[in-house]
């Protein structure tokens, strides 16, 4: 049986990650236009949010998804799919994570933390750093990637999301459409994740 993930917030929770839905301000203030307008005051934001994320570590729900090799779809930016042992190819980050920062004129890459100290480009001095995640407004990239995947599956496990973004939506509904099966976890999937996958585990190829 085939078998994919698409993961949202709720699925880092028990790791002490807080949701979007409990995160109001960050969420409201993660768009182009603030990034934009207010830069600083956005790094600010995503550095308490990375701070949170560094201390976190990955629960049996991410384990047990990479203990199996789950093809994973994640709206997280949290890294902790990776950190539990997901395989790189393994894993879509949809909407990117916190580990680089680029400089959009000289095209370099940087580690996330160096925009505790400063958002400009170290190389070019007065370019301000780009985060390597897709913000409102934003096109999502890796959207028909995403796609193909959980609609090569037999069953997409939802796992952690409200559905609050137009994302979640528009791959379940095309999971449905092309008749995969879907099973919804939405609370405890550090405990319903582990359980699911294994009563799946006689069905699966």
């Amino acid at each position: 049986m085939k078998i994919a993930a698409l993961t949202g917030a709720g699925v880092s929770r028990a790791s002490g990650v807080p949701t979007f839905v409990e995160m109001v301000d960050l969420r409201d203030k993660l768009s182009r236009s603030y990034f934009n307008s207010y830069p600083k005051e956005f790094y600010k934001l995503l550095n308490e949010m990375n701070d949170i994320i560094n201390a976190a570590l990955p629960n049996s729900a991410h384990i047990s998804l990479a203990q199996w090799s789950i093809p994973i779809v994640t709206m997280n930016i949290d890294g902790l799919h990776h950190r539990a042992g997901s395989r790189q190819e393994d894993v879509i980050e949809i909407h990117g994570s916190l580990r680089k920062v680029s400089c959009p004129k000289c095209n370099s890459w940087f580690d996330f933390i160096i925009t505790k100290e400063s958002l400009y480009c170290p190389k070019c001095k007065v370019t301000i750093l780009q985060p390597d995640i897709v913000l409102y407004e934003d096109n999502i990239p890796r959207l028909y990637d995403a796609i193909d995947i959980v609609t090569k599956a037999e069953v997409l496990l939802i796992i952690g999301t409200s559905f609050y973004t137009s994302t979640a939506s528009y791959i379940s509904e095309a999971a449905k459409d092309a008749g995969v099966k879907v099973k919804i976890i939405n609370e405890n999937a550090e405990e319903e994740v582990p359980k699911l996958l294994e009563s799946l585990k006689t069905r699966r190829n």
